[in-house]
């Protein structure tokens, strides 16, 4: 397991320490996130952080305000202790520790469980493949993927499946609640993020039953920060898998596929049929290549 170190320096010169224990971390101004900023200085969820190897890469998961490395914002990418990560006008140092470490206090709570590191990708911005490589005799061969992807999300909850108050509230209670676990796990299960979003869309329609206005204008951002963010994170994934798949890199495509199937699981249409098949191309070619 990896104790990743984050060293928080804030504009007026106070600096604070936070250590957590495990292979992955999300910063932001969320209860739910291991490394939290004022609200100010970052997004609800800003960041997320993965330990690969001994490698430590940044994720962009919000762009108000943009996180930047060297200045310059990004999608994702390694990021060394040296060079600081800048929300705002906070800058954070990432580093590995020892679990020895004894340094200022501990702001972040530790993880509770060891999740197994998955492998992500490198910064590949703005790039869409203009042409897909062409395989000739028996090997398979993948078109150019479709323009329209399927939408991952229909029309928002707009009622509650409850008339009466007390009920109503429970019900929102109830699904706010499972809707927050499944967002903190949405960084590792991608398909959690999009059942959350329903979650908080129906808490937020009970809410607003129970006559609680507060705690449904609450739900239903959190419903449209979470719904722009997957939207967001699928295009980006859309874009690398095609130039990861033009220029052969198998390896690194299977992980974006298996995102993408997850995010797009009981979806149809002829995106989808690509996707399907580039999953298949994918197994022949990183089986054929060891």
């Amino acid at each position: 397991m990896s104790l990743i170190r984050f060293e928080i320096r804030y504009a007026d010169g106070r600096k604070e320490i936070a250590n957590v224990e495990g292979e992955r971390a999300l910063i932001g101004h969320g209860a739910h996130c291991d490394v939290r900023l004022p609200l100010d200085q970052a997004a609800n969820e800003h960041v997320a952080v993965e330990v690969v190897g001994e490698t430590v890469r940044v994720q962009t998961k919000a762009f108000e305000p943009p996180a930047t490395v060297n200045g310059l914002p990004f999608t994702t990418m390694p990021i060394g202790p040296d060079t600081p990560l800048q929300l705002g006008t906070t800058r954070v140092f990432i580093s590995l520790g020892d679990f020895g470490f004894e340094g200022a206090p501990i702001l972040a709570r530790k993880k509770k469980e060891q999740i197994s590191p998955r492998t992500k990708l490198l910064a590949l911005v703005g790039l869409a493949a203009a042409a897909y490589v062409l395989m000739s005799g028996d090997e398979p061969h993948l078109a150019q993927a479709p323009v329209q992807a399927p939408d991952l999300f229909g029309a928002p909850s707009a009622a509650c499946p409850q008339a009466a108050r007390d009920q109503a509230r429970a019900i929102a209670v109830d699904k706010h609640d499972i809707a927050e676990g499944k967002r903190e796990r949405s960084p590792f299960v991608v398909k959690e993020g999009a059942q959350a979003v329903s979650l908080y869309e129906t808490a937020a329609a009970c809410f607003r039953q129970a006559g609680d206005a507060a705690r449904a204008s609450e739900s239903q951002r959190d419903a449209e920060q979470l719904r722009a963010s997957i939207v967001q994170d699928f295009r980006a994934r859309r874009i690398r898998l095609e130039h990861l798949m033009a220029i052969g890199d198998y390896d690194l495509a299977r992980q974006d596929v298996r995102a993408l199937r997850s995010l797009t699981d009981g979806k149809q249409g002829a995106w989808v049929n690509w996707l399907a098949h580039a999953d298949q191309v994918i197994k022949q070619k990183a089986g054929s290549s060891k």
